[in-house]
């Protein structure tokens, strides 16, 4: 188990409730859909809904208990494990997991124990393992941010403009707007100012044209 799965544990007094708590919703979630449909397969035509509904809720409370107690258990060993080796890693579950199964098969005998105790440590070491892989393969599928090269943008970071974002270290190239015009093909300069003190506008076809001067301007094309 990886650091931040470790992290994101209870601490050691806590552990225990939650690891037992955890286990008996799981055994009798598990063990109520397991018996429903055992008890609907084996009951007679016509009683099939309530023969399932009987053996769920005879049955699911007593594999949830079960759970709950291997839960404690391997909670109980895994508090233990951590208090005297002051660290937390994957052989503390793989030998709870050991340790738990031991101590369930204690009255079975000697040989009962060590079967238990194999199957439970193994069972711990591919849980672990298969853990540890599917943390790794996510971390790996998504880059760090110190990984990625100088200048290159981060995938995951969210955007700080709308639009085209330029790239870093470039400069825009979009051309300004071109200044406005006067109409035949003059143009005004930025920042300048419009001077039509004494220029002469044609506005009919016929030749007719104001003259604006001495602060008068005719505006009206077709004459007086």
């Amino acid at each position: 188990m990886t650091r931040s799965g470790l992290a994101e544990r209870e601490p050691c007094p806590w552990r225990i409730v939650d690891d037992v708590g955890g286990a008996f919703a799981m055994g009798a979630i598990g063990g109520g859909i397991f018996h429903t449909i055992k008890g609907s397969l084996n009951a007679p035509k016509g009683a099939r809904m309530w023969g399932g509904l009987n053996a769920m809720q005879a049955r699911a409370p007593v594999l949830g208990g079960q759970f709950a107690v291997w839960g404690g258990l391997f909670a109980c060993c895994d508090c233990s494990l951590t208090a005297i080796r002051q660290k937390e890693d994957p052989w503390n579950s793989i030998i709870s997991g050991a340790t738990t199964g031991g101590i369930l098969a204690a009255r079975a005998g000697p040989r009962a124990m060590a079967q238990s105790a194999l199957v439970g440590g193994v069972l711990l070491a591919l849980i672990e393992g298969m853990s540890i892989m599917i943390t790794k393969m996510a971390s790996d599928a998504a880059p760090l941010p110190q990984d990625l090269s100088p200048g290159a943008a981060d995938p995951t970071a969210p955007p700080t403009a709308g639009g085209i974002m330029l790239p870093i270290g470039g400069s825009s190239s979009a051309a300004s707007p071109p200044p406005p015009s006067i109409g035949g093909g003059e143009m005004l300069p930025l920042g300048g100012e419009l001077d039509t003190m004494g220029s002469e506008t044609t506005f009919s076809s016929e030749g007719s044209s104001t003259s604006q001067g001495s602060g008068q301007s005719s505006w009206w094309p077709f004459g007086k």
